[in-house]
């Protein structure tokens, strides 16, 4: 979950370096560190924290000029985060320098092996093994040595190395792991994501597995490990610089919430055509995998991406007459049932490289089932992997907590249920007319929920500010909401917010129900109201504190509650969507009333790239 960044040209590379990974800190930021060539020497600088840290370093003590480096913000996972841990590294004749994203698998094999014979370790890292061999391979020729050192390394890895020895050369290796080579006038540059990029060029090429990728100061050269060139064919960026910059925004987490009129806009942009849902991916991969052929679907996530799937199966149960599951894939991979061509697998992820979700799309693939990728980035992992993808097109996400991803994701899967119903069923038109006119309107209707909560939210999340457990209760898809609302609670505010089935909080939970305790009961499902309203006076019994969130015009909860918070009324299948807006404010609100970094909170990165 590492950011790693090379670079290449006639310009700064510690201030192209630096930009660079600012825009990568979302993936780590343990610590962060640079190395930099003028030609005839390397030097190394690394600090333990965040960019600005290491930026902060560099402005007391500056290092020396140079037009070739590499860099990497860290999330660890081998070795404490400290300096000393951070990347790059380098072995002990300061020959080889490596920055490293994944997880070298057999590295204690590796590294028992060069302790025999002499070497010495500075660092608790995996990753360390790496240039140790490139120095004990060494052949006199930078990419040979390179290619004799990868058959040993086992794992999942994006590496970007340079050496003392060849100091006007940058080598690329992508396994199982994002890297992005950048193409500019005299100059070029590798990253673990396109953000990086957005302000110094729009041509890309995604490494592909063995390959690598050796920038010289006169061309760059795309060859397979066993030295065939490869001729790559450049990929436009379509997203824009604009879309990651703060602009007048206090925090990403904010901007992105505040995006999702237009996130989910784009997201059905084109999709629904003459009040009938169109989905050319879709449409081209069951003209070659036809319906019939599949008589179960199973949708898998992590996080944010899993409460989605839920939410996904909930629509397509009550349109579908197949039987659908949801799991975790880091579960799915190594507990899933029989799996055959009569499998249909959707793998649901932001951003298309989460390890886990890579790992389960593999294991449905070995085992014949068909697979659909529902991702933020249709050039990633995940999307290569898949036999079809349908991208969200909500564009950047840069806070670690999932907001506006999570309003797409559930939106890409109501599509793809009516596009199966409308092949596969007998539906009652009504009905889908209704569902279809719904979705299309999401836009607006979450613009105005953004508008009636806001401000609310704000309040309640200073009443609940000396509070360090919450409880979330719902019903149906108001009990998926409420998890997903816990965890964005867990995330950014540090708080223990749990939450639970209302129907269930009478078989143990309601003994931590205690006076004053803050409850947020959810009840947007009009055929569970009635019971939602029972649940919430056993906790009025018990002296909880309860706010009530519910659609407009809608009273039953108005006498029960301590609180209410009503917002628009829509479908009752995509409430989960309109619901989730206040609960992803209250959780914002309650970590910056806290005093937290809401856009990197602790022990966390956006994209989970190891297992």
């Amino acid at each position: 979950m590492s950011g790693i960044v090379g670079y290449i040209g006639n310009r700064s590379a510690q201030e192209i370096l630096i930009h660079c990974l600012t825009n990568l800190e979302y993936r780590g930021y343990d610590s962060a560190g640079l190395a930099i060539s003028n030609g005839d020497h390397i030097e190394v600088r690394k600090e333990k924290g965040r960019i600005q840290d290491l930026e902060a370093s560099l402005q007391l003590d500056t290092m020396q000029n140079g037009t070739l480096g590499i860099g990497h913000t860290r999330w660890a996972s081998h070795g404490n985060p400290s300096a000393e841990n951070s990347h790059p590294l380098t072995d002990e004749h300061e020959q080889f320098f490596v920055v490293h994203n994944g997880i070298i698998e057999n590295y204690h094999v590796l590294k028992k092996e060069l302790l025999s014979e002499g070497y010495s370790f500075k660092t608790d890292t995996d990753s360390e093994v790496i240039p140790h061999l490139l120095s004990k391979y060494n052949t006199g020729n930078f990419v040979e040595t390179v290619r004799m050192v990868l058959p040993m390394l086992k794992g999942s890895f994006a590496l970007v190395m340079m050496s003392a020895l060849h100091p006007d050369m940058i080598i690329g290796i992508s396994q199982e792991n994002p890297l992005i080579v950048g193409f500019g006038e005299s100059q070029a540059y590798l990253s673990s994501d396109i953000s990086a990029l957005l302000s110094y060029t729009k041509e890309t090429y995604p490494i592909k597995n063995n390959e690598m990728a050796i920038l010289t100061r006169d061309d760059i050269f795309i060859e397979t490990v066993d030295g065939k060139q490869v001729h790559p064919d450049k990929v436009a960026i379509e997203w824009d610089e604009e879309e990651i910059l703060l602009n007048d925004y206090d925090h990403f987490m904010l901007k992105e919430i505040l995006e999702q009129p237009s996130s989910l806009k784009s997201t059905l942009n084109n999709r629904i055509k003459n009040k009938q849902v169109y989905l050319p991916e879709a449409e081209l991969f069951f003209r070659e995998h036809p319906y019939q052929q599949f008589r179960k679907i199973d949708i898998i996530g992590n996080g944010t991406s899993y409460h989605s799937g839920i939410i996904g199966k909930s629509i397509m149960d009550k349109l579908l007459s197949f039987p659908v599951e949801v799991s975790l894939s880091s579960e799915f991979t190594y507990e899933h049932g029989k799996l055959s061509e009569q499998h249909l697998v959707i793998v649901v992820s932001q951003s298309g490289e989460t390890a886990d979700s890579l790992t389960a799309i593999k294991e449905a693939k070995a085992n014949g089932a068909k697979t659909i990728a529902i991702t933020n980035n249709k050039r990633s992992n995940i999307a290569r992997q898949a036999d079809c993808i349908i991208p969200m097109n909500a564009g950047p996400e840069q806070a670690v907590a999932a907001t506006k991803a999570y309003t797409s994701q559930i939106t890409v899967l109501s599509l793809l249920a009516i596009h199966l119903c409308k092949k596969t069923e007998e539906p009652s038109p009504n009905f889908i007319k209704e569902l279809i006119e719904a979705v299309q309107t999401l836009p607006e209707i979450v613009k105005q929920t953004l508008v009636m909560t806001e401000d609310a939210i704000d309040s309640f999340a200073q009443v609940t500010n000396d509070q360090t457990n919450l409880f979330l209760i719902g019903r149906g898809l108001d009990y998926v909401l409420a998890l997903e609302g816990a965890l964005k609670l867990q995330e950014v505010a540090y708080l223990h917010a749990n939450a639970y089935a209302a129907g269930e909080v009478k078989h143990g939970t309601m003994a931590l129900i205690t006076p004053g305790v803050p409850v947020i009961a959810l009840a947007t499902q009009p055929h569970l109201k009635d019971k939602m309203v029972s649940n919430i006076r056993e906790l009025k019994t018990r002296d909880g504190y309860v706010v009530g969130i519910t659609n407009v015009g809608d009273d039953a909860l108005t006498d029960v509650v301590d609180e209410i918070m009503y917002i628009p009324e829509t479908h009752p299948l995509i409430m989960p969507i309109v619901a989730a807006i206040p609960l992803q404010l209250l959780a914002y609100y309650s970590g910056t009333v806290r005093g937290y970094n809401v856009d990197r909170p602790r022990n966390l990165a956006k994209s989970l790239t190891v297992e």
